[in-house]
């Protein structure tokens, strides 16, 4: 189903329900896990786009990327590491391009709270700003 996806530009939902998940995730973790995770996705974006790409070059990568994208890297290590959401009959999807254009858009994401908010009476919302992985 991907494919017909893929070939009408169509979002995926699986973006917009990690955004979503790992958005209500982040309040929970703790420092060892933030550093856990951001180190993963380091290693992710030095392994995947460039190899000669150094650690603070990926780290400004991380940081100018938006909350959708930021959040669907960070799905991608929680799921490697093992997380789950703190949903219990959720799961984190596999995204294959955290940083395609057509990941979410508004509409999916809508739908996707929505169904989460029926499902399990949360009302889950997307934080504005970029995370600032520097702080982490």
């Amino acid at each position: 189903m991907g494919w017909v996806r893929r070939l009408f530009g169509l979002p995926s939902f699986a973006g917009s329900t990690n955004a979503l998940l790992v958005e209500l995730m982040l309040p929970t973790l703790t420092e060892v896990q933030r550093a856990e995770l951001k180190k993963r996705v380091i290693d992710y974006l030095q392994n995947t786009k460039s190899p000669t790409r150094s650690a603070e070059e990926a780290l400004a990568i991380l940081n100018d990327a938006s909350r959708i994208t930021q959040l669907n890297l960070l799905a991608r290590a929680m799921k490697e590491l093992g997380y789950k959401p703190p949903l219990a009959t959720e799961r984190l999807k596999r995204v294959r391009d955290p940083f395609a254009i057509d990941l979410v858009d508004e509409r999916t994401l809508r739908a996707e709270a929505r169904r989460l908010k029926w499902a399990h009476g949360i009302d889950p919302v997307i934080g504005e700003d970029p995370i600032n992985f520097d702080s982490w």
